[in-house]
């Protein structure tokens, strides 16, 4: 592996450079709500702890002097005029919301840095022609409804009322119930979608929860396209009996069947991961057993099921093929077999002027970058769908996230933010 060199802090043209102590402070600030045991942190949307991170930041934003906009469902915006107010804006932002015990990275840097950047831009009166805003979207991770990337797809006008019919927690509350309470139903889901005519684009920076940065010796990551999901659930119903007293060859055992899926989905992944292109990836990443006691035999289960890839036709091979053969295991077992769909995305390929630009300014600067895509989703998905959308990767720790070992060098965070708010200067001045 290469060490990475560490050159010093970028400058900006105007020689202003972001307040890297300022950055890591309210970064650590964020990755404290939420914290447990062995540094794990836990903020599920809508929770207590995600919602006291969503008011830190609204606290750091009106501190540093920023308009403030929070929707319907709590996506947080953060505005600072330029020389024409009323011009397209330059967005930038992600999440706050965590997995189940995860890391403080994934999410908050994005935020975190947006606000950083602006922040600098004010403090220094660095002259803008276009508005810039932060955001903080809601719901990005599917960890308790398994729906990602709710809050930016909101504001895209991209969730369907069949997109929330499978949503629900592990406790039973229903996403779609959740959103009603805030005044979002199915007759309203556009009504929080952003005119694409106010944005001129939307930018990310991000952790790159992989070891391709790290393997490389490279500091940044220019994103090209992000990679999608297929997701649903497979659910086996065969018949609840007694674990002593039901023979072997009478028994209609949904586990045994869903372990049978889980290998498979495994082994037809392996098969396209070494894909030059479209390589895919599969994951059944929670289970639910009934009645679950160990003195019966489960007479049903449920598998949430995620396959993704950086190309439809792979993905949505694989699906396809996963699909099929939960079917034809329950045909083989003589039980019953369903299949929920959760949610259905495309990859997206993200704006290639973007990427110029911020590959410009690192050829400028002397920063060594990879051009690449990401595995893992990502608001600037959505965002893509209705404005130019970028996105800057810094290396993760062994590309270990949505972990508590989950880290990233707060130099390399540091740089991560300059050249954020060095193509958000650039496009914001940038004649459309």
């Amino acid at each position: 592996m290469r060490q990475l060199q560490k050159p010093h802090p970028v400058q900006s043209q105007n020689g202003i450079a972001i307040n890297q102590r300022r950055l890591m402070r309210d970064l650590n600030a964020i990755g404290r709500i939420g914290i447990g045991d062995h540094g794990a942190v836990t903020r599920l949307v809508f929770s207590i702890k995600e919602l006291r991170s969503r008011q830190l930041l609204i606290h750091l934003m009106r501190q540093a002097g920023l308009q403030i906009h929070i929707d319907a469902i709590g996506n947080i915006f953060g505005r600072l005029n330029g020389k024409d107010s009323k011009a397209p804006a330059v967005l930038a932002g992600s999440h706050l919301d965590t997995v189940i015990h995860g890391g403080k990275y994934d999410g908050p840097v994005g935020v975190i840095g947006a606000l950083e950047a602006v922040r600098t831009i004010r403090e220094n009166q660095i002259p803008l022609h276009s508005p810039v805003e932060v955001v903080c979207f809601v719901g990005e991770e599917s960890s308790r409804f398994g729906f990602s990337t709710l809050g930016s797809s909101l504001v895209a006008g991209e969730v369907r009322a069949k997109d929330l019919a499978n949503a629900v927690d592990p406790q039973g509350t229903k996403l779609e119930h959740v959103l009603a309470s805030l005044g979002i139903t199915r007759r309203n889901l556009t009504s929080l979608k952003r005119a694409p005519k106010s944005l001129k684009a939307y930018l990310e920076l991000h952790i790159e929860q992989g070891p391709i940065l790290e393997a490389k010796g490279k500091r940044i990551g220019l994103v090209t396209s992000i990679a999608a999901p297929s997701r649903f659930k497979a659910v086996f119903k065969g018949r609840a009996d007694h674990s002593g007293t039901t023979p072997m060859e009478m028994r209609k055992d949904a586990l045994v069947a869903s372990a049978q899926l889980i290998e498979y989905v495994e082994k037809v992944c392996r098969k396209f991961s070494s894909m030059k292109k479209g390589r895919v990836v599969g994951t059944v990443g929670a289970m639910k057993i009934e009645p679950g006691v160990i003195n019966a035999v489960p007479g049903k289960t449920e598998l949430s099921i995620d396959i993704r890839s950086t190309t439809a036709r792979s993905k949505d091979r694989v699906a396809r093929m996963v699909k099929r053969r939960a079917q034809e295991i329950a045909r083989r077992r003589s039980i019953g077999c369903e299949i929920l769909p959760i949610r259905e995305e495309n990859p997206v390929p993200l704006d290639k002027r973007l990427l110029r630009v911020t590959q410009e300014i690192c050829d400028q600067k002397g920063i060594d970058y990879e051009i690449m895509p990401s595995g893992a989703g990502h608001d600037a998905m959505q965002m893509a769908k209705i404005t130019a959308a970028g996105m800057i990767f810094i290396p993760s720790l062994r590309g270990i996230s949505h972990n508590p070992l989950e880290w990233t060098d707060p130099e390399d965070i540091s740089l991560g933010t300059q050249l954020l708010m060095e193509t958000m200067i650039r496009i914001a001045n940038e004649k459309l």
